[in-house]
């Protein structure tokens, strides 16, 4: 037989085949092979017996004919006529039922040897194509040691022990060496009677082909699919993109015609007020000089002053007018909250201040802050570090604060008291491969119910929300984390724990390498 390079390791093997056959003709036709097989013994055994008796018996005659002198031959050839005719169809019946197995023997395209319990070749059939011509007298009467190589000897031997231990079959796969290729076999060892193991050997060669073929289609169709699923999500981040961008467009351009609205008048408000100021304060220092040099006015005048209340309008109307300074201040500043807001298209980083940011965020977020029916009002604790300015995107930036603050907003929504957001910010080092950045940390929490376990790593993925339909659009996380990670090299975290609230991270580096 060809060299055997390796086999596999036979005390932990597994086959992976086990009860698998290419060809289930040639199967059924092995289970009558074993079947007649142990039948014959069987069949042998009770013939051997008989014939036994019958030698006996022919023994007991010969020795009554030798001691009595009989004389009557037809009556001895009368005795003895039956038992050879017995013999003769027994003897009939196994020579038909070794045709017929060796007829079944025949279609059965595998090597195939018996071996006994001590490992010795006693019946060997070669395979049906002569891949392995084999000559009988070369394997009759030898040990499996002395024909296999010593590899395969063992591999074979440890396959004889255990089909003899066991009884049951066992199914082994091994790897030759031919004259040009590698063969792959599968042997199959099954007990027969009389303590003999009937192996069948079969080249799966093609089929381990077949095999690895099918391995590699299956590799390259996973890839595919990989590859396809990446796309689906490239077009779902592009539609998402193509939806926020037009949506923050018709956003930026409203908030500009607000702002604007907002601004002229008010700018002319502020300055006014500075003029109405003096003059009311020169009318003021007037009626004070005409109430010292006219203590006692003419009765209209003391009756006008007393129904129009003028000494209490003169005592409250400086603080009335810094109360329109301050609101007109407000106004002025989210009129500038607006419009700062509302540049999404900036093309280059600039330093920026990311208090200013988060500052501008909440003015315009502070309506919805406030108390709402039965919702009191939600308290923002402001934890602010000493940062340095940040090379960044601002605009964009406050885009992020946007998005987390509203959903903050919308966590606490059915939150009993106390309702609070938390915005922290302090310095930090950033590890960006094998470099360590300065860098700024912004944490924005809320005391919500928290985001579910299960669908905590779905929050980043474009059109995902837990909010009810209608409500959102599952748009705002992923834009922000594009913004974060793809525009700024940084990193967007988000820890929550069910009943304990959420808190999103933002590591931004002072000075971003960002291609």
């Amino acid at each position: 037989m060809s060299q055997c390079l390796f086999h596999k390791d036979f005390l932990n093997y597994t086959p992976m085949f086990d009860s698998v056959w290419e060809d289930l003709n040639q199967n059924a036709i092995l289970e009558r092979i074993l079947a007649d097989y142990e039948r014959l013994i069987a069949e042998r055994s009770y013939l051997d017996k008989e014939l036994g008796k019958a030698h006996q018996e022919i023994y007991q005659l010969k020795t009554a004919l030798a001691s009595s002198r009989l004389v009557s031959i037809n009556l001895d050839n009368e005795n003895l006529n039956p038992i050879q005719e017995q013999y003769d169809q027994i003897t009939k019946v196994l020579e038909q039922a070794k045709a017929k197995t060796s007829s079944l023997i025949q279609a059965i395209p595998d090597l195939m040897f018996c071996l006994s319990n001590e490992g010795v070749v006693v019946d060997y059939y070669p395979d049906k194509q002569n891949l392995h011509p084999i000559k009988i007298e070369d394997v009759i009467g030898r040990k499996i040691e002395d024909v296999f190589p010593k590899d395969l000897g063992d591999w074979t031997r440890y396959y004889l022990e255990k089909t003899l231990e066991t009884g049951q079959i066992q199914v082994g796969e091994y790897v030759v060496r031919g004259d040009a290729e590698w063969h792959h076999y599968e042997a199959r060892y099954v007990k027969s009677v009389s303590n003999e193991v009937l192996a069948i050997v079969r080249d799966i060669t093609q089929r381990k082909q077949v095999e690895a073929n099918l391995r590699v289609s299956e590799i390259q169709e996973r890839e595919r699919a990989l590859q396809l699923e990446k796309t689906l999500q490239d077009l779902r981040q592009t539609q998402a993109q193509l939806i926020q961008a037009e949506k923050m467009s018709s956003l930026g351009q409203m908030m500009t015609e607000i702002a604007h609205e907002i601004k002229n008048p008010i700018s002319s408000i502020h300055g006014n007020l500075t003029y109405v100021n003096q003059d009311i304060q020169t009318l003021m220092e007037l009626v004070s000089l005409y109430q010292h040099y006219y203590p006692e006015p003419p009765s209209e005048i003391r009756d006008f002053i007393q129904a129009s209340e003028v000494n209490t309008i003169v005592n409250e109307l400086p603080q009335s007018l810094e109360f329109m300074r301050l609101g007109a201040n407000r106004l002025y500043d989210l009129a500038l909250s607006l419009r700062n807001f509302s540049r999404l298209d900036q093309q280059e980083m600039v330093l920026a201040d990311i208090h200013g940011g988060l500052d501008g965020t909440l003015k315009i977020l502070h309506n919805q802050l406030k108390c709402k029916g039965n919702h009191a009002e939600i308290q923002v604790i402001k934890d602010y570090g000493q940062i340095p300015l940040v090379k960044c995107y601002p605009n964009q930036l406050n885009q992020v604060f946007m998005n987390i603050l509203s959903n903050a907003i919308d966590a606490l929504e059915q939150q009993p008291v106390p309702r609070q957001i938390t915005v922290k910010t302090e310095a930090c080092k950033m590890h960006s491969g094998s470099i360590i950045e300065d860098a700024i940390c912004i944490s924005i929490s809320d005391n919500g119910p928290g985001i579910p376990k299960s669908v905590q790593d779905q929050v980043f993925n474009a059109f995902f929300t837990t909010k009810p339909m209608g409500k959102g659009t599952g748009l705002g996380l992923s834009i922000s984390q594009q913004i974060v990670v793809e525009k700024h090299n940084g990193r967007l975290k988000c820890n929550s724990e069910d009943g304990k609230g959420t808190t999103f991270e933002i590591l931004l580096s002072v000075q971003p390498c960002v291609s």
